[in-house]
């Protein structure tokens, strides 16, 4: 048997973020457990044809940050027709962005008998698609319909997706694929102190110039992060805290970053800083105040775990998916309401209730990124 994987989106990516993240996370783990046959697909549209990425590359070059990207992807072609009885193919990757439509490529799989399995992070295209890229939206769309008509199993990391699938299917009067809740891991490093000697100046100097809240992530519509910066007008600036925004600018942004630019504190008590490193990233957790988290909407929410993990407060809008993921760990806001936003942080203000707070984060032992592929693994076999 052959676990086949289209990892064509995590190829061509410039910043490894989100889903992105969790497709390397998973398939290192896939290929260091040995366990499968594991073959990893890039397609190349001027051939029209997937291409057999080399496995060791791939740990190479993700897991030990040595060799060339590119390098990965081999000559070696494999033919859609080639794929049979007793395979699977492994829906992991963003692949709705591909070029190969899953509407066509599915029922070919599926006539030769592929076993078809899909891990869905979320469908925010389909019930919040006015926070994501119009074309986006007909792609997912194309996707998703696909495997609610072709995948043998569906896996999920929440049941509130779950749930949003099992709505959609009553709507549409088809039946829900067998699905599977597998909460996503937290562990992708070693919780370690990180040497301030390895971190750029900037970020170090707008860490410690005041006690901050942090977001971390891709600043996008759903992510509502000029909540955070309403916030900082209403009542944290004069609190005393800044707001650090960690994540590169993404979609429909522009009148926001213009805002961000133009606002008078901006790299003074509101900084952001994109193409950070892992290190950078861990020192901005270590250090804040408190992470917050402020979405519409989301699939399972890493930053919380890796928030609580480092034994950083949390504060998030109050929204079904994120109680699931992180409950009794994060302290919880109306969403979009930023006067009950900065009501959470003043409430902190006591040193000693903010000491016990953290204090019970100790407690927290995330998942693991083995004991979740694991968990994937014996789904698809």
């Amino acid at each position: 048997m052959k676990i086949y994987i289209d990892i064509s989106v995590l190829t061509l990516a410039t910043f490894i973020t989100g889903i992105q993240r969790v497709t390397r996370e998973i398939i290192l783990h896939l290929l260091e457990s040995g366990k499968q046959d594991i073959v990893l697909l890039h397609y190349n549209a001027r051939e029209d044809a997937y291409h057999i990425i080399d496995n060791q590359r791939f740990i190479r070059y993700y897991r030990q940050h040595r060799g060339v990207k590119n390098r990965m992807i081999t000559k070696r072609k494999q033919a859609v027709q080639d794929m049979g009885r007793g395979d699977v193919f492994f829906e992991l990757d963003a692949v709705w962005m591909c070029r190969v439509r899953r509407s066509f490529l599915l029922p070919l799989l599926k006539r030769q008998g592929v076993r078809i399995v899909v891990h869905i992070y979320d469908i925010i295209s389909v019930t919040h698609p006015q926070y994501c890229l119009e074309r986006g939206v007909y792609q997912f769309m194309d996707y998703l319909g696909a495997h609610l008509q072709y995948a043998d199993q569906m896996i999920v990391n929440a049941q509130a997706t779950a749930d949003e699938l099992q709505r959609l299917a009553e709507r549409l009067e088809i039946p829900l694929p067998p699905y599977h809740v597998v909460p996503l891991g937290a562990d992708f490093r070693q919780r370690q102190q990180v040497s301030e000697a390895e971190i750029p100046e900037n970020v170090r100097q707008a860490a410690g110039s005041s006690p901050y809240i942090l977001m971390v992530g891709t600043i996008e519509p759903r992510k509502n992060h000029r909540l955070l910066l309403q916030a900082y007008d209403m009542g944290l600036r004069q609190a005393g805290y800044h707001i650090i925004l960690a994540g590169y600018m993404g979609w429909h942004m522009e009148e926001f970053e213009r805002a961000l630019h133009a606002h008078p504190d901006y790299n003074r008590g509101i900084f952001h800083f994109d193409g950070l490193g892992d290190d950078a990233i861990d020192y901005l957790y270590q250090h804040a105040r408190f992470l917050a988290f402020c979405s519409y909407a989301e699939g399972f929410g890493l930053p919380l775990l890796e928030s609580v993990q480092r034994g950083t407060p949390v504060i998030a809008a109050d929204i079904p998916v994120s109680r699931e993921v992180a409950g009794e760990y994060c302290d919880w806001f109306r969403q979009d309401d930023a006067a009950d936003l900065c009501r959470v942080v003043m409430e902190y203000e006591d040193e000693e209730r903010y000491r016990r707070r953290k204090e019970g984060l100790k407690g927290y032992r995330p998942a693991g990124w083995a004991q979740c592929c694991e968990r994937m693994r014996r789904i698809l076999v």
